[in-house]
């Protein structure tokens, strides 16, 4: 199929879907007339792509872990895949500390100006 259908098919934009291309996570032949031709199944190889990009990964931990997939499309607990899944979760807890560290510096600063300012866990004005 043509990038345009493999496009419309899967809700990801031709020029994404050549860049997995250039970067080997989607493999296409090209045709005589230059075209790039992609097989069935690279649908369901796109949906485990922007799942794993989705989950904050980049292209070179999609590649390493593309073939941790099982034939039914779920990731399988191989050790590449479970290695580097630890670490995004580490990576998300160092990030969600820093947010926290920041949100309660902000927090002092707006309160040394005003003393009437109410700041609930959730609000936005923070």
């Amino acid at each position: 199929m043509r990038v345009s259908e493999l496009a419309q098919r899967t809700g990801a934009s031709p020029r994404v879907l050549r860049h997995y291309d250039a970067n080997g996570l989607l493999p296409s032949q090209r045709l005589a007339n230059g075209y790039r031709d992609f097989p069935e199944h690279a649908i369901e190889r796109v949906r485990r792509i922007r799942l794993l990009l989705g989950i904050g990964l980049n292209l070179k931990d999609v590649a390493l872990l593309l073939p941790c997939f099982a034939e039914n499309g779920n990731l399988t607990p191989c050790d590449r895949a479970q290695e580097r899944l630890l670490g995004q979760i580490a990576d998300i807890d160092t990030r969600m500390s820093a947010l926290r560290a920041t949100r309660r510096m902000l927090v002092k600063e707006l309160r040394q100006w005003d003393r009437d300012v109410r700041i609930s866990p959730h609000t936005s004005r923070a």
